[in-house]
């Protein structure tokens, strides 16, 4: 009889212990959705207490700070994105008037994200460092950077819309990298048809931001750095460079030259900054990983010929600054190899290393009696402008 008992109750503890064990696999998982929906909210929150973001928003660095339109690839008008904020005329620097203060030194600096600032502290990119220094005299530093901008960039970002701010000083700080890609930059294009679409609108905050507080083990960053290079490196004769390519020397050298040209016309006076890196000569064990990590970006060339070529385009900085009588930092000579004024990718700067080449541009602009205010020259292009 016992027997039999069991052989009827065993099914139904059965689907009792299954009920069970669903009702906590339902509750488990209601509790994880609640608390990912809390922790999403609460980031939402911050983002707009801290940053200003809109709740709803979708952030995306290139569509809220970048605009890519028929004058150049600018800064967006009071664009903002995580820490960084852009001003009513898209430059990272506090609101200003389009005319430069009466009888005040505006200084204008031009390039890449080195410029922009990406791994300091808010505040902190040279730039503004060098905005706090120059403080005990009427100068104004405006900040018209962006992350991406090759010379030629540069050179249209200043045609089109930098040089109708009538700065006294241009303070240009070139990529050289950008120029073995795998073809030569050339003149930025307005995107044709359509705005290609953002991020979908339930794109989750909490995982950004898991990205910029997680970091991979560096087994795994090793393997994905291999299998993009892999991916973008191909096997033709030719493809690769077995030595620094001079047709890219020279297309740097020219760009840099027309850049000098058009500020020079302007009746500007511009500083040339030779690029530095935080990696030895030759580089320690520990800077292979942010070195091989760089070369994504540059498949065509090794480890040796970019280091080389920064090398070269320092020389060409400074030999186009002496013929075209402009001026010149060495920053180069003074910051390269020393990894300790660099972010872990010893290419753009920590809040040290910006303190440093901040330092350096001061120096110059100080001790050039020279970089003045040019009122005759201010009032000549509000004629223009009007």
């Amino acid at each position: 009889m016992t027997t039999i008992w069991n052989a009827i109750l065993r099914p139904l503890n059965s689907q009792v212990r299954l009920r069970k064990y669903g009702r906590d696999a339902c509750f488990c998982l209601a509790v994880a959705v609640m608390f990912l929906f809390a922790a999403e909210v609460a980031a939402r929150v911050e983002d707009r207490l801290r940053l200003g973001v809109e709740l709803f928003a979708v952030p995306d660095h290139d569509r809220d700070l970048i605009l890519h339109d028929a004058i150049a690839v600018r800064g967006r008008p009071n664009g903002r994105f995580k820490k960084w904020a852009l001003n009513n005329f898209g430059f990272r620097n506090a609101e200003m008037a389009k005319d430069p203060p009466e009888k005040c030194v505006r200084v204008m600096v031009l390039g890449a994200s080195e410029s922009f600032g990406l791994y300091e502290s808010q505040g902190k990119e040279y730039p503004a460092q060098l905005q706090g220094i120059l403080r005990s005299g009427c100068y104004e530093v405006v900040n018209a950077a962006i992350t991406g901008l090759t010379v030629r960039a540069i050179i249209q970002l200043w045609n089109g819309w930098g040089s109708e701010f009538a700065p006294d000083v241009v303070v240009v700080y070139p990529t050289p990298a950008f120029y073995l890609a795998n073809t030569a930059p050339d003149d930025p294009r307005p995107p044709a048809g359509p705005v290609p679409a953002g991020p979908p609108p339930w794109t989750l905050r909490l995982i950004d931001r898991a990205r910029d507080v997680i970091d991979m083990p560096a087994f795994i960053q090793r393997r994905r750095v291999a299998r993009t290079l892999a991916g973008k490196r191909r096997n033709e004769p030719g493809w690769s460079f077995d030595s620094v390519p001079e047709e890219r020397t020279r297309r740097f050298e020219e760009d840099l030259r027309t850049l000098v040209h058009s500020v020079q016309r302007s009746g500007a006076r511009i500083v040339l900054l030779t690029h530095a890196t935080g990696f030895g000569s030759p580089p320690k064990a520990a800077e292979q990983d942010a070195l091989t990590a760089w070369l994504q970006f540059c498949p065509r060339a090794s480890a040796e010929i970019l280091l080389q070529f920064e090398a070269v385009a320092a020389t060409s900085t400074k030999h186009v600054a002496s013929q075209e009588t402009a001026s010149v930092v060495d920053v180069a000579s003074k910051m390269n190899g020393h990894g300790e004024w660099f972010a872990e990718d010893y290419l753009h700067f920590n809040d040290a290393g910006a303190g440093v080449i901040a330092g350096l541009v001061a120096d110059y602009i100080l001790s050039d009696a020279n970089v003045t205010a040019h009122p005759a020259r201010r009032q000549h292009h509000r004629l223009e402008s009007d």
